[in-house]
């Protein structure tokens, strides 16, 4: 039975061909984000202890700057014994970088200290040398070659207290081989010049090298009675440990996305796997009646067809390895195309090659077994009939029963999950309906293909009509073929609704911070401006009236207000629906939001200063003000805060001035305060959703995988139905339909799946995003049902296009069957 097996492996290697590719992709996927992700956790644990290669013990202060021997915390670490050598350090993140031709370096920027003494250092000069005194950095060499930046150039650094100030670019170092870079500049200096850019008066920590024999553990035990609680002191393995934690645990966390996606393409591959073994089985059936009749048991045939089933997967997850390794290098190439620069390598490890046979093989042989066992349950004379060669094609009634009582209980859960707001009902309602539909679908799917067919079949005439009888002749084929691309399309099309209704805020946000023409902001540094750009951007004669948005804090937690500059004309145009009237703020009067419970008339102290509250506002899409807000005129602000900070700004050009020459003048101030980010509303609302489209584009990225092997799957149930139908097709040959009519009836007939999957695929993902907004709404987030009907035409045009060019191969074969020859092969 062995040998047999084998032999009838080699004999039906091209009918399992495109069955096989769908092993291979799946496994690909499997395996490529394995090794993909395997990469990456190894080059984040190598940049973890690279990073603290030179530290034997770090000392982080705690409490107060002015707290008794903070001042003077290097020098009594340094007194402890078996400290050979001690230094303060510390960084910033909360800064701007002007680079060649006053080019603002985009990013989310960390400048370090570069410790005097080489025994501490954690940057090396890769070029040039290390800064040795204020005024000079260095830079990574990554960010130095995408600005075209050289040892020697000016480069110049503001924070968001101050103007830019120059500094010598005096080297370039190089991060650790395979690192992580982050989308950002490193920035060298030495400590004045970091302190300065962080706004600290001391440093944050204090590195620690050991003298000859001293363990860091004893070290750090000294360090800790030394300081008598008022630092925080970790050993060097403490601090990669905590540093391997976090980079595996977000390596992790991204293995665990990826497999997910893995996983989608694997259940749609599974499809396509189990309606492959179903045709093939029913194509041979006579052969496996033969041989029951010659001798051979049910359990000896189907042991038979499972090896052929598992040999089959195994091949297939052999060469999903190797295409693994290619989409490995794919997905870094994709992620690197949306800004993140990731190592170049790969790690294959045993784990990964178990993983992807044991998913290859494991799920062709599972796919296979109910095929297998509906196969060899023929009667051997039976199947020899040839009424027994065609599969079953009724649903049972205790599979209807089953798939009906799934679809209602997922519909159920469905509609509570829209009026409880249980998010996690949603999945389970959409994975309990999706059973249900696939239980259900040997009787949905033809009646749908009925219902598209009936103006298609007016159209196209005899070809179309006999299409679609072929496609509906055999139910369970066609419905396990659709299903597939029925996965593929519903999440496609569910992220693509999801991602436009997201978006649909934005237009809100820019309502409500735009009340000029430009906006100013910090360029998300998490920080705010610096004052001084108010008085530089007031000497531009491009720029016409400016609207700082001062800010302060008020009260404690239980009477916490944020205090801002108002300005009526910004502040009417941000909130149109409100209490009172914004026209009436002016010098002792306020405008508050509801949050505060303070209504108009009543007064809101601020300070201890009580102002009359002349208008009430609504909650807003504006992130940065805050629930507890109150507006005061700018001269009642600064009175009460003498040093407020400036959060953003707005400004409109100067009479007569066109709007582009004003938006350069603000592009010119951006070279001497480079935390500065200046947008008009368009910008702004595409700067907003421009995360959405990046990670729409992740993830359909990630999902094609799956849609392109459900169209093998259709392309696949025409090739393998060619051969079950070359009789027929013989036969309405040779009584007139000529061979462009044969080639364009399996066209229409693959053409006739594919828009039965994406229909069902569009209405489900309508259904499933309208049930997860309204779960959300209820969740206090209210976001509109946006349907992109141009981009959900583009996916059925695309679907389209690739039934099409799947029919082309199977047709080209019918048609070219010689007549005469099948009729006297026959």
């Amino acid at each position: 039975m062995i040998r047999l097996t084998l032999r009838s492996l080699r004999a039906n290697v091209a009918r399992l061909l495109l069955s096989s590719v769908s092993i291979v992709l799946g496994v690909a996927f499997i395996a490529g984000s394995l090794m993909f992700t395997d990469g990456l956790s190894r080059a984040m644990t190598d940049q973890a202890a690279a990073q603290y290669r030179t530290t034997d013990v770090e000392v982080t202060p705690v409490g107060p700057s002015d707290a008794p021997g903070s001042a003077d915390l290097v020098g009594r670490i340094r007194k402890v014994p078996g400290v050979r050598a001690a230094e303060g350090v510390a960084s910033a993140t909360s800064f701007g970088i002007v680079g060649k031709e006053g080019r603002q370096l985009r990013g989310a920027h960390r400048a370090t200290t570069v410790a005097v003494d080489p025994a501490l250092r954690m940057l090396d000069a890769s070029q040039g040398r290390l800064p040795q005194k204020r005024g000079e950095i260095v830079l990574d060499e990554g960010t130095a070659r995408r600005e075209g930046l050289r040892v020697g150039d000016e480069v110049r650094i503001g924070g968001s207290d101050a103007a830019a100030t120059a500094y010598r670019l005096v080297g370039l170092t190089q991060q650790s081989k395979g690192a992580v870079e982050a989308r950002g500049a490193v920035v060298g200096m030495v400590l004045r010049d970091t302190l300065a850019l962080s706004g600290d008066d001391r440093p944050q920590r204090v590195l620690v090298a050991a003298g000859d024999g001293i363990a860091e553990s004893d070290l750090a035990g000294r360090i800790r009675a030394a300081m008598g609680g008022g630092a925080e002191v970790r050993t060097h393995d403490e601090l990669v440990s905590a540093a391997l934690e976090r980079a595996v645990g977000d390596a992790r966390t991204f293995r665990t996305a990826l497999l997910g996606f893995g996983l989608i393409v694997v259940a749609v591959a599974a499809f396509v796997i189990a309606n492959t073994f179903t045709i093939v089985l029913a194509q041979r059936t006579r052969e496996t009646a033969l041989l029951r009749l010659v001798g051979a048991t049910r359990r000896q045939v189907f042991r038979s067809l499972v090896v052929e089933a598992a040999v089959l997967g195994l091949a297939g997850s052999l060469l999903g390895l190797l295409v693994g390794a290619g989409l490995a290098y794919a997905l870094r190439a994709g992620f690197a195309a949306l800004g993140a620069s990731l190592p170049s390598g790969l790690t294959l490890t045993p784990a990964t090659v178990a993983i992807s046979v044991a998913v290859g093989a494991g799920v062709t042989v599972l796919s296979a077994l109910l095929p297998t066992r509906r196969g060899t349950g023929v009667a051997p004379v039976a199947a020899l009939s040839d009424t027994a060669v065609q599969d079953a094609r009724r649903t049972g009634r205790g599979r209807r029963g089953l798939g009906i009582a799934a679809f209602l209980g997922g519909t159920a859960a469905l509609t509570a999950a829209a009026t409880t707001g249980v998010v996690e009902a949603v999945v389970a309602g959409t994975l309990l309906a999706f059973v249900g539909f696939v239980l259900l679908s040997p009787a949905v799917v033809p009646a749908v293909v009925r219902l598209l067919g009936v103006p298609a079949a007016r159209l196209g005439g005899t070809t179309v009509s006999l299409a679609l009888r072929n496609a509906v002749r055999n139910p369970r084929r066609i419905a396990a073929t659709t299903n597939a691309l029925v996965i593929g399309v519903t999440l496609v099309s569910t992220f693509t609704l999801m991602n436009e209704s997201a978006k649909a805020p934005a237009e809100g946000k820019a309502d409500a911070r735009f009340g000029a023409h430009f906006l100013v902001t910090d360029g998300g540094t998490l920080s705010v401006l610096p004052p001084a750009l108010v008085d530089s951007l007031r000497r531009m004669p491009e720029l016409g009236t400016l609207y700082p948005q001062w800010e302060a804090f008020d009260g404690g937690e239980d009477d916490f207000l944020a205090v801002h500059a108002g300005y009526p004309v910004i502040l009417s145009r941000g909130y149109p629906e409100h209490d009172g009237s914004i026209a009436a703020l002016t010098p002792g009067t306020a405008v508050v939001t509801r949050e505060t419970g303070i209504p108009v008339g009543q007064k809101v102290t601020v300070r201890g200063r009580a102002f009359t509250v002349v208008a009430a506002v609504p909650d807003t899409e504006d992130s940065a003000v805050l629930e507890r807000s109150v507006w005061l005129t700018p001269d009642d602000l600064t009175k009460l805060f003498p040093k407020p900070s400036l959060s953003q700004l707005q400004a409109d050009p100067a009479s007569g001035v066109p709007a582009s020459a004003a938006r350069a003048a603000l592009d010119r101030a951006a070279r001497d305060f480079p935390t500065m980010t200046v947008h008009d509303r368009a910008a702004y609302v595409a700067e907003l959703n421009a995360p959405l489209e990046q990670m729409l584009a992740v993830v359909t990225g990630l999902l094609v995988l799956a849609v392109v092997v459900a169209l093998i799957g259709v392309a696949n149930t025409l090739t393998l139905s060619v051969l079950e139908r070359t009789r027929e097709n013989t036969l309405l040959r040779a009584v007139g339909l000529t061979r462009r009519q044969l080639r364009g009836t399996l066209a229409a007939e693959a053409l006739v799946m594919a828009l039965t999957g994406t229909v069902l695929g569009v209405v489900a993902s309508l259904v499933i995003t309208r049930t997860l907004l309204s779960a959300i709404g209820r969740r206090g987030a209210d976001l509109p049902l946006v349907v992109p009907w141009d981009r959900l035409g583009v996916l059925l045009a695309v679907a389209v296009v690739a039934a099409l060019a799947a029919s082309v191969l199977p047709a080209r074969r019918a048609a070219r069957r010689p007549v005469a020859e099948n009729l006297a092969g026959e």
